[in-house]
C-alpha cells in the first residue's frame, strides 16, 4: 500500500487513490492541531485502503504528538498485519497496542489519544475505536448509521436510556472512559465488521465534525449537502462545513468512497 508523508498539522489533505482521501484541519480557535489522520490504499482487486483518524486528548500534554504518533503506528501495523496473513480483525484489533506503545514511547508523559481504524477490502470493512472518534455509513440511497459506539460518559449514558441529545449536551459528556497512551488502564478496541450494501460513503471523523451533527440523520443529511461522489470535495467540504458552524474543535475527515 502506498503511505502518505508527514504532513503540515495546520490544514492537509491526503488522497492516496480516488476513491479514499482525508483532510485536517486546526478549526477557528485552537492554536494547534491535536487531531491527526493516516491513509494508505493498494489498487488491485479487491482495491484496499486504510484509514485512521486520531484526536488528542487536549488535557495532556503532549496531545499533538500522541495522535500523529497513534495514527501512523495504527496504519503500519495494520498494513504490516495483513501482509502476514492475519485475519481483518486481528489485523484492527493489534494496531491498538501498537498505536499506545507508540505514543509511550514518543509522546511526552502523559499525552493521549482517541483512535479508530477501518480496513477496507473490497466490500468488507473492520473497525476499531478506541475513544470518541466516529465512523458513519452513508449510502447514496439515504441509509446512514453510526458504526461505531464512543467510550465516554454521554455514550455510557446512551446506554442508561438518555436520549442522544440530552447526554452529547450533560455535564462531562466528552469525559472518556478508554484512551490510549498516558494513564489508560484499557486498550482493547471495540472491533464492528460492516458489509457495504451498496454506492455510498464511509466517514471517519474526530468530534470536531461530528459535534454539529451527531445522530445518523443529522450527519447524512450533512454529508448529503455536498459532493458526495469524490473522495477529496467531500472531506474538504465537510471541514469547511465545520468550520462554518463555528469550528469550535480540530476537525479531521476520512472518507472512502463506494461506487
Amino acid at each position: 500500500m502506498s503511505t502518505e508523508p508527514t504532513p503540515e498539522r495546520a490544514h492537509y489533505v491526503r488522497q492516496p487513490a480516488e476513491w479514499v482521501a482525508g483532510c485536517s484541519d486546526i478549526g477557528l480557535r485552537h492554536d494547534t492541531n491535536q487531531d491527526a489522520m493516516s491513509i494508505a490504499a493498494r489498487q488491485g482487486d479487491p482495491p484496499a485502503a486504510v484509514l485512521v483518524v486520531a484526536d488528542g486528548v487536549s488535557a495532556t500534554p503532549g496531545s499533538e504528538e500522541a495522535s500523529r504518533v497513534a495514527a501512523e503506528a495504527a496504519v503500519d501495523a495494520i498494513v504490516s498485519a495483513r501482509d502476514r496473513d492475519e485475519t481483518p480483525e486481528a489485523a484492527v484489533a493489534g494496531a491498538f497496542p501498537a498505536a499506545h506503545a507508540s505514543i509511550l514511547g514518543t509522546a511526552p508523559a502523559p499525552a493521549a489519544s482517541t483512535l479508530i481504524a477501518a480496513l477496507i477490502e473490497g466490500r468488507l470493512v473492520v473497525i476499531g475505536n478506541v475513544g470518541d472518534s466516529r465512523a458513519y455509513w452513508v449510502g447514496d440511497d439515504g441509509a446512514t448509521a453510526l458504526l461505531s459506539t464512543d467510550d465516554s460518559l454521554a455514550q455510557a449514558r446512551i446506554g442508561f436510556g438518555m436520549e442522544r441529545d440530552d447526554a452529547e449536551q450533560s455535564l462531562q459528556a466528552h469525559a472518556l472512559t478508554k484512551w490510549l497512551g498516558g494513564r489508560s488502564e484499557d486498550t482493547m478496541p471495540s472491533i464492528v465488521t460492516f458489509e457495504v450494501p451498496g454506492p455510498g460513503v464511509l466517514v471517519l471523523c474526530s468530534d470536531g465534525l461530528w459535534n454539529y451533527a451527531s445522530a445518523p440523520d443529522r450527519f447524512g443529511a450533512a454529508v448529503a449537502a455536498h459532493d458526495a461522489t469524490r473522495a477529496a470535495a467531500l472531506v474538504s467540504s465537510l471541514v469547511e462545513w465545520a468550520n462554518l458552524q463555528g469550528g469550535r474543535d480540530n476537525v479531521t475527515v476520512a472518507v472512502a468512497r463506494f461506487d
